[in-house]
């Protein structure tokens, strides 16, 4: 069995890791306490993100991340890729003993790759140009 690990950067039911769901794979989110207190969550955002996942595809595990993928004990894992480096650290540890495979997000924007950005100015000048547009139109 395949699983696909929702973390709380991939929140979104058009998010293309929803696109991977089928008989193989199990989709869950895991509430990991320590984890929420770990980056300071506020109530508020828990319910915000409790919420979100209840409308979504999804079954929510009470646990600590890597005992609970321990316990499904999946041959492989698929998630969302984030740059953010706790949910990094959290890749690194699972990636020990299990194949990971990420999904990526599509592009904020398109820009040329070959820009150089020092400053965010100038790259929002480009960026904003694509950036709020739905598929690029």
């Amino acid at each position: 069995m395949q699983l696909l690990y929702i973390h709380d950067k991939a929140l979104g039911s058009n998010h293309p890791i929803f696109s991977r769901i089928n008989a193989e794979t199990k989709a869950v989110f895991i509430w990991d306490d320590a984890y929420f207190k770990q980056r300071g969550y506020s109530l508020k955002r828990l319910v915000f993100i409790y919420e979100t996942l209840c409308s979504m595809p999804v079954d929510i595990i009470y646990g600590t991340t890597s005992d609970v993928i321990k316990t499904i004990a999946p041959t492989k894992i698929i998630t969302s890729f984030t740059a953010d480096l706790p949910i990094q650290n959290i890749f690194k540890d699972i990636s020990k003993q299990f194949e990971l495979e990420f999904v990526y997000q599509p592009s904020f924007s398109q820009i040329d790759d070959s820009f150089e950005f020092k400053r965010f100015f100038k790259y929002w000048n480009k960026a904003k140009k694509t950036a709020l547009k739905r598929d690029g139109i």
